[in-house]
């Protein structure tokens, strides 16, 4: 039985809280197997499972183990960034997603939940000896798919991470995970500058949109809202032409993504944008991969205002100077709000706050974005026959000044919530100095284990070329 404590290295290239949230995961996972981690949308789960990776493969180096790890994404996108991000911190791996071509020989696989559970793969799969599996979007994870992973490698450490441990039903995640590990709450992240301060406006409570939601009935097999009674209520002359005056009014000329209701909703809002002289577009499911990337790239230069889209953006979309955010499309899902609200709160240099317009009064459900939550509650679960809407949010939460704050008068959105001035920390991820543990390490890998300089690079998140200067500085070139 190995001490997984053990397998924990210090990372200077680690915000603080990071750095924690690793030790807390390594040492969990020498008291159980199956860890759930919780952390805000924009705080760096991806650089942090980066790190875990680098400490195993450091670990496994060291005492000749192949412990091969497995990343599990749900969608293409996530799966692309994933990768993007593995290959800016020197880890080298594989993709096993269909249509994309396959090398087994990484330690690292990338992989697609519906590559893994077809049953054509099972045999590939459980050849690959996995002893870590990392699920990313892990709220995804109570599906049947994903319990094919406990089913195919029962004896591997599998770390779950999520902005929300939440489920409409109220069911919990003790199926599946033995521990829940939860981070700071947002306002301690917006606080301390990692995450971006915003204003937050908002639709009265006996608005037109709030009232126009209150009489849907319809909801999919999720428990959301049918798309079909969405655009019914939603999809109006009268409502598209209130989403664009509040855009004019409280955020025009800013760069940001609005989240529409369907495909046809989109169109609609696009046509009412443009005319106003926006420069928008639309990015839904059916939209080719490379118009999505093509669309993407523009916009993060700058060459495109806003796109408007359906779920596309709603987990794993990166554009750290996203200036406000628009919700368009009502929802019953604090996963789904959450996630929306959290893409506009990475803060970047230059910019001071995201302004949050809340066109469907989302937060009159939900509370502010940085409500202080009972994630443990949700991870245990609710046995009560609740509807999907009674168990969505805390007392603390259905109490808080969001209502409190409306006055008498007119339509248009209110100012919620102005969130306090902060100062931007920008961390750089470069490789700052060797101390003496590393020096150690690189001995040991190079000369006791004959690692190759491409192998350690990646152990350490540097550059080859690092490597081999350092290794000529302690003279063993």
């Amino acid at each position: 039985m190995y001490d997984f404590k053990s397998i924990f290295r210090e990372d200077r290239t680690l915000r603080p809280y990071q750095q924690k949230a690793k030790k807390e995961i390594f040492s969990a996972w020498s008291e159980c197997s199956n860890v759930l981690f919780q952390m805000p949308t924009g705080t760096g789960k991806t650089r942090l499972f980066s790190s875990i990776i680098s400490d195993i493969k450091a670990w496994s180096a060291l005492r000749s183990i192949n412990c091969r790890v497995l990343i599990v994404a749900h969608r293409i996108e996530l799966i692309d960034q994933i990768s993007e991000n593995l290959q800016r911190y020197s880890i080298s791996h594989g993709i096993f997603a269909g249509g994309r071509k396959r090398d087994l020989r990484q330690y690292v696989q990338v992989a697609s939940i519906q590559t893994i559970a077809h049953h054509t793969n099972n045999s590939v799969i459980r050849d690959l000896d996995i002893r870590f599996i990392i699920i990313d979007e892990a709220h995804h994870s109570i599906a049947s798919s994903y319990k094919k992973l406990w089913q195919l490698f029962p004896g591997a450490k599998k770390l779950g991470v999520t902005a929300t441990p939440w489920r409409m039903n109220g069911e919990g995640f003790l199926t599946i995970f033995d521990k829940l590990i939860t981070s700071e709450p947002i306002k301690v992240f917006i606080a301390e500058g990692w995450l971006s301060p915003y204003n937050f406006y908002s639709v009265r409570n006996e608005s037109i949109e709030v009232q126009r939601i209150s009489t849907i009935k319809e909801y999919d097999i999720e428990g959301d809202y049918k798309i079909s009674a969405l655009e019914r209520e939603m999809d109006t002359l009268q409502i598209r032409a209130r989403l664009l005056d509040s855009y004019q009014k409280l955020a025009k000329g800013k760069k940001g993504i609005i989240y529409s209701i369907s495909r046809k909703h989109s169109e609609h809002i696009c046509e009412e944008y443009k005319k106003a002289g926006v420069n928008i577009v639309a990015i839904d499911a059916t939209t080719p991969r490379d118009i999505r990337r093509l669309y993407v790239k523009r916009f993060k230069n700058g060459l495109i205002d806003i796109i408007v889209n359906v779920d596309i953006f709603s987990e794993g979309f990166d554009c750290p100077d996203i200036e406000f955010i628009q919700l368009a499309r009502p929802t019953r899902s604090l996963v789904k709000y959450l996630q929306q609200v959290g893409r506009g709160l990475r803060p970047t240099e230059g910019k001071t706050k995201c302004i949050i317009l809340d066109n469907v009064g989302s937060c009159l459900k939900f509370g502010l974005p940085n409500e202080n939550r009972p994630w443990e509650n949700y991870f245990i679960g609710s046995n009560k026959k609740n509807s999907p809407h009674e168990v969505l949010i805390s007392k603390e939460i259905t109490t808080s000044p969001v209502e409190n704050n409306y006055t008498e008068g007119t339509d248009e959105l209110h100012l919620i919530e102005d969130t306090m001035d902060f100062k931007p920390v920008f961390n750089s991820l470069e490789f700052i100095s060797w101390s003496e543990a590393d020096n150690k390490l690189l001995k040991t890998l190079y000369e006791e284990r004959g690692c190759s300089s491409d192998v350690i690079a990646s152990v350490f998140k540097i550059d080859k070329e690092d490597v081999v200067q350092q290794l000529s500085k302690l003279g063993l070139l």
